[in-house]
């Protein structure tokens, strides 16, 4: 994989949300430079996109890809949420040339707002793909939640496979899916459980520290996502 030129990917990443910007004002920008907000220094990023979807609600994404020899660590997404917060991005996705610990994808979790993912995900996600969240609106700052589908997530049952697509609000923080076998997809808060068309039940599970969402099959639970308690 990394023989593929660096401009290649973030070309491709571009076109995602061109193609996908019809319902939104999108500004895409590679390696655009901004000067941080909290730092004063400038920091570059490999794809920048601020989208408006209407007069109200808009969102500041960046793309980062980390093109190393090694694993993405704990450190390196720590370190990617705190330039996120620098330049004002609500959404940060981290693209992982050669892979990423399992610790990395836990903290990846749990920052709610960072989606982590190999180079080979980055290109065929649709980024641009977001669903607003019915539970969320606050009528004191009139802010609306963005329901950021995450990709992918192959769900083993019986003799094969189902793909379900995740994602969070990023305002109530709810969990969402998206059922490709029947369509269903829901935002769902805490406290309740959703059974789609498939017959299968989407749920929350708290522990001392986190949240995990859940999807129960006929032959178990698995779990599909996970965030800090408030």
């Amino acid at each position: 994989m990394d023989d593929t030129p660096a401009w290649k990917m973030y070309e491709r990443l571009v076109a995602a949300f061109e193609i996908e910007a019809a319902d939104m004002d999108a500004s895409v920008t590679p390696n655009a430079s901004l000067i941080g907000s909290i730092s004063g220094v400038r920091r570059q990023i490999d794809v920048l996109v601020d989208a408006r979807w209407n007069a109200d609600l808009e969102r500041r994404i960046i793309f980062d890809a980390k093109r190393r020899n090694r694993k993405v660590d704990v450190k390196d997404v720590e370190s990617f949420e705190g330039m996120m917060r620098d330049v004002r991005a609500s959404r940060g996705v981290l693209v992982c040339t050669n892979g990423f610990t399992e610790g990395a994808l836990r903290r990846a979790q749990q920052f709610i707002d960072v989606r982590i993912m190999d180079e080979e995900e980055a290109l065929e996600l649709d980024h641009a793909a977001t669903d607003p969240c019915p539970h969320c609106v606050d009528q004191k700052r009139k802010q609306q939640g963005v329901v950021f589908w995450d990709g992918q997530f192959p769900l083993p049952y019986a003799a094969g496979w189902s793909i379900v697509f995740t994602g969070k609000c990023d305002v109530c923080r709810s969990f969402a899916f998206w059922c490709w076998d029947c369509g269903s997809k829901a935002v769902i808060p805490e406290g309740q459980s959703y059974e789609c068309g498939c017959e299968r039940r989407w749920f929350t599970e708290a522990s001392d520290d986190e949240i995990t969402f859940v999807v129960a099959l006929e032959d178990g639970e698995v779990p599909l996502d996970r965030r800090p308690l408030r």
